[in-house]
């Protein structure tokens, strides 16, 4: 063995690395034809290391933030549990959407709502008396359209807070049929007998005059206590729903209804109807479902005693018929979001002509009869004394609602065409949806 430069001895084995050691990094410089780059060989295990580090760190992240949508933010003391008992607790965390142990006045707000209706009872189920006709409705629904709303559902959202669960969730109606008393149609019969007079059967009784016209807060779950004659009206929609507001938060507000026709006995009404549904409860957003309108038609005896036909249904003529309306925040105005759609069927309608609630003493007040072919024929057998088209009883809803109608509007071809007779220029207005419904 030849000495080192130092003079110690060199063994046969220095310089190189134990056989169990891993390669070393190696730097090789690679020759260009103008400069020299180099090559950085990371050892495998490193490689390995990288990647298990950060699969655990994304692991206990997603733990972290299950665990922090799931358990609340704030410990609820023993003695508060105690005196609140566990209803209070899960009452307030509904409204504590934020879930800081406090109640913002946002998420105050449609709880306040809620308080100020607690002390009343509301009892909406009127009985059927023994003496009265029966009247037994039915309702139809197909689910709005989801892909007709503009936005994309499973882009934009997702997750347990989810504002459209509500919507998404309303696959069927909330009661199939129901038998009415048919002295309860009395609350669509006008004072006086006039064709064609407009007068209204909900929403400007006087309980609530002062709310005409005002814009009611979206920031609420449950309908207010409702007065005089729009209760039928409720429980009428509260058959598809139950959460239904029959005084909408913007105009037009109510309900309006007209005479059609008319002989010595019966009464031909035409009437529309502005109402919207609240589809979500705490703890998720309030979510606003606007039909564009509910048209309807009754055929009553003049004493209220005998209902011969009723229907009430959304309009499918235009293309879009719900405006949609939901809050992704506390505020209204910061986080409101807007959206319509198309509804391809909403309906609810006599299934047979009334019959009585007694007969050969048997009690038929819990009976669904089913006859459209007697009923029909019944409507058909009616000889008018006075009346107008249906087409003009719902034109002069419109305009009672809609004052802006009384200038004209036309489609685009007809538009030229009467622009060219009267020699006028054309104002064209491009809308989303329409503009004399509650769909735009």
């Amino acid at each position: 063995m030849a000495d080192d430069p130092g003079g110690g001895a060199s063994s046969p084995q220095a310089g190189l690395a134990p056989a169990n050691t891993p390669p070393p990094i190696v730097l090789i410089p690679l020759q260009t034809k103008n400069k020299s780059t180099f090559t950085v060989e990371i050892p495998r295990w490193l490689g390995w290391l990288f990647i298990i580090s950060a699969s655990s760190f994304l692991l206990f992240l997603s733990a972290f933030v299950a665990y922090r949508l799931m358990v609340p933010r704030f410990n609820v003391l023993p003695e508060i549990l105690e005196d609140l008992g566990v209803d209070g607790v899960v009452m307030f965390r509904q409204y504590d959407r934020d879930d800081d142990g406090y109640l913002s006045l946002d998420e105050f707000e449609p709880l306040a709502h809620r308080l100020l209706e607690t002390n009343e009872t509301h009892i909406y189920d009127v009985p059927i008396e023994e003496d009265d006709h029966v009247v037994t409705l039915k309702t139809h629904f197909t689910p709005l359209i989801l892909s007709s709303m503009s936005k994309d559902l499973n882009d934009v959202f997702g997750g347990s807070m989810n504002s459209l669960i509500g919507l998404q969730e309303w696959t069927k109606v909330f009661v199939e049929w129901k038998n009415f008393a048919a002295r309860d149609f009395k609350a669509f019969l006008p004072e006086n007998i006039a064709l064609g007079e407009v007068y209204g059967i909900s929403g400007f009784g006087s309980s609530s005059e002062d709310l005409k016209g005002a814009t009611l807060s979206s920031n609420r779950y449950y309908p207010p206590k409702l007065y005089d004659d729009g209760i039928l009206i409720h429980r009428i929609l509260s058959m598809f729903h139950p959460r239904v507001f029959i005084l909408s938060r913007f105009a037009p507000q109510g309900s309006v209804a007209c005479i059609r026709a008319y002989n010595e006995e019966y009464l031909d009404i035409v009437f529309r109807v502005h109402a919207e549904f609240q589809l979500n409860e705490p703890p998720r957003y309030p979510f606003w479902f606007t039909p564009a309108q509910f048209a309807g038609n009754l055929v009553i005896s003049r004493d209220g005693s005998n209902v011969v036909y009723f229907r009430m249904f959304v309009p499918t003529e235009q293309k879009l018929n719900i405006d949609m309306e939901w809050l992704n925040g506390p505020r209204e105005h910061e986080s409101m979001e807007v959206d319509i759609g198309r509804l391809p069927l909403m309906e609810v309608n006599m299934t047979a002509p009334s019959f009585a609630a007694m007969e050969n003493g048997e009690d038929q007040r819990e009976m669904q009869k089913t006859d459209p072919v007697q009923l029909m024929e019944d409507l058909a057998a009616i000889q008018w004394d006075e009346e107008i088209s249906v087409v003009e009883a719902r034109r002069i809803l419109e305009l009672k609602l809609y004052p802006f109608k009384k200038v004209p509007y036309f489609n685009f071809t007809d538009a030229y065409d009467r622009a060219k007779i009267e020699k006028k220029l054309v104002h064209s207005i491009l809308l989303w949806g329409a503009l004399d419904d509650q769909s735009c």
